[in-house]
C-alpha cells in the first residue's frame, strides 16, 4: 500500500479541497515510491531527497543533470485506494 498521504504537499492540496484525481504524482526513479507532482519543471522525492529535471514529451533533457520523461502522469486517484488508505 502507497504511504502517498503522508506526503506534506498532498496533505495540504487535500485540505485545500482539491479533489484525488486532481492531484498529479510521480514514481521516483530512484526510490520507488511515489511522490506529490506540481506540474513544473522539477520533481522533488520527499523519502530519498532526489530531484529531477521534468521533460514533457518531445522535448530534450539537459545536460548533465537528472531528469524524468513526461510523457504522461498520475493522479492521486491512479496510486491509491482512497476508502484504505486515508484511515
Amino acid at each position: 500500500m502507497s504511504d502517498i498521504y503522508k506526503d506534506p504537499m498532498v496533505k495540504e492540496a487535500l485540505k485545500d479541497g482539491r479533489p484525488p484525481h486532481d492531484i498529479a504524482v510521480l514514481m521516483c526513479p530512484k526510490c520507488g515510491e511515489y511522490g506529490y507532482y506540481n506540474q513544473g519543471s522539477h520533481f522533488s522525492c520527499r523519502l530519498c531527497d532526489g530531484t529531477w529535471h521534468c521533460c514533457a514529451e518531445g522535448e530534450d533533457p539537459p545536460d548533465g543533470v537528472p531528469y524524468l520523461r513526461l510523457d504522461e502522469f498520475l493522479t492521486l486517484d491512479d496510486v491509491t485506494n482512497t476508502e484504505t488508505d486515508c484511515q
